[in-house]
């Protein structure tokens, strides 16, 4: 499936974006691996998302080459962190884990030696990754220029390890683009649903060009398990395509589009029909099928959940509910104060305390995009406690 973009919309989302992208990272945490494969040492960083200390969630992963630059990883950890929504701007993304990975000389990696440095990636850095963090099954690989025709490879020849390209003004030849189509078409049989990103800048003419006729020659099948977009960069020459490519290719990812409840699921939930856990269970289990992985519910899903027995005055679920949300998502304030709603309704007056005493405490650890929103949240907090207090 084709995706056209609303230029005006993608527009304002790469201006905000790079204009409020908070800066709540600590350091990336470094990693030497002793590669089997390439027969040498390689240097790998790694960023958490915030708060990841607090969490005990999953995280899909996203693969940063080019790793030594340093500007194409605080886009994408600028990017993964942009989780900020509302009613009329929903662009929210789930928190990803950022793995960047330098080359020492990336015209090996990614050109003569690009074969063996794809096993590395998949055989050694992947499940790597995967023993030392909480991660979801589902990665993206960013490339830029011979880093995209790279990951454009990879999309054929590791669509398993890789269900998500992002590659920006792809070095493109003739017999790459007919590989692509090629393996893109016969991938009908493939478990999970992919998704590809291209884009290259207005002023690259060539790079432009050789994307848009990459996409038109994917426009004329259809592609059952792809989703797929271009974007065109406006104003934007080779080195500075990333700027769009990079924050809104992965925001094309994890559009909600694909990675929301099908909307029947979500209707019921967000009307409060039919009992609430076993419309979620199904949602996700068709959700999961689409994807390729058992996707866990989110912290807004079960809040769902919670809010539906809460409206119904049913104590006991609504207890069970909140209290399955916070051991799932204590890092979420949301899912204090309704463990404090609960047990509001169920009377418990001392386990109400707690629970907003808790929602205080979690509010000065975790990291915040808007500190006035801190301060209100808290001052609200402490009156709470005030009037509770005997």
């Amino acid at each position: 499936m084709l995706m056209r973009p609303t230029t005006r919309w993608l527009a304002r989302f790469a201006v905000a974006l790079l204009t409020a992208a908070p800066t709540l990272h600590a350091q990336p945490r470094l990693l030497k691996l002793s590669s089997q494969v390439l027969g040498e040492t390689r240097v790998v960083h790694v960023h958490l998302p915030r708060d990841y200390a607090l969490a005990k969630q999953r995280y899909p992963v996203v693969v940063v080459l080019d790793g030594q630059v340093r500007a194409f990883v605080d886009l994408a950890v600028a990017a993964a962190d942009y989780d900020l929504t509302s009613e009329q701007f929903p662009v929210g993304m789930p928190r990803q884990i950022v793995v960047a990975v330098e080359h020492a000389d990336r015209g090996v990696d990614l050109g003569s030696n690009a074969e063996a440095f794809l096993r590395f990636l998949t055989s050694e850095l992947l499940p790597r990754i995967d023993r030392e963090y909480r991660t979801l099954p589902f990665r993206t690989l960013i490339g830029h220029s011979r880093g995209g025709a790279f990951a454009l490879r990879a999309a054929c020849r590791a669509s398993d390890a890789f269900p998500a390209i992002v590659a920006i003004s792809a070095s493109l030849t003739d017999s790459l683009e007919a590989d692509v189509v090629r393996c893109l078409l016969a991938d009908s049989a493939a478990q999970g649903q992919r998704h590809l990103f291209l884009s290259a800048g207005a002023l690259e003419p060539r790079a432009l060009a050789a994307t848009a006729r990459l996409t038109a020659r994917l426009r004329e099948r259809p592609l059952p398990r792809w989703r797929v977009q271009q974007v065109e960069g406006s104003g934007l020459e080779h080195t500075g395509a990333p700027l769009i490519g990079i924050p809104l290719g992965l925001r094309f990812v994890f559009d909600p589009g694909a990675w929301d409840l099908p909307q029947p699921f979500k209707d019921s939930l967000a009307r409060g029909q039919g009992d609430p856990d076993r419309v979620l269970a199904a949602g996700l289990e068709v959700l999961s099928a689409r994807l390729g992985f058992a996707v866990p519910a989110s912290a807004r899903l079960l809040s769902a959940v919670v809010r539906t027995w809460l409206s119904r005055g049913d104590r006991e679920r609504a207890l069970a509910s909140a209290r399955d949300m916070l051991a799932r998502y204590p890092e979420e304030i949301l899912s204090h104060t309704l463990l404090a709603d609960a047990c509001e309704l169920a009377g418990d007056a001392i386990g109400a305390r707690k629970a907003i005493q808790s929602a205080l405490d979690m509010s000065g650890r975790i990291a915040w995009h808007d500190e006035t929103q801190k301060a209100r949240f808290q001052a609200d907090m402490r009156k709470q406690l005030a009037a509770r207090t005997p």
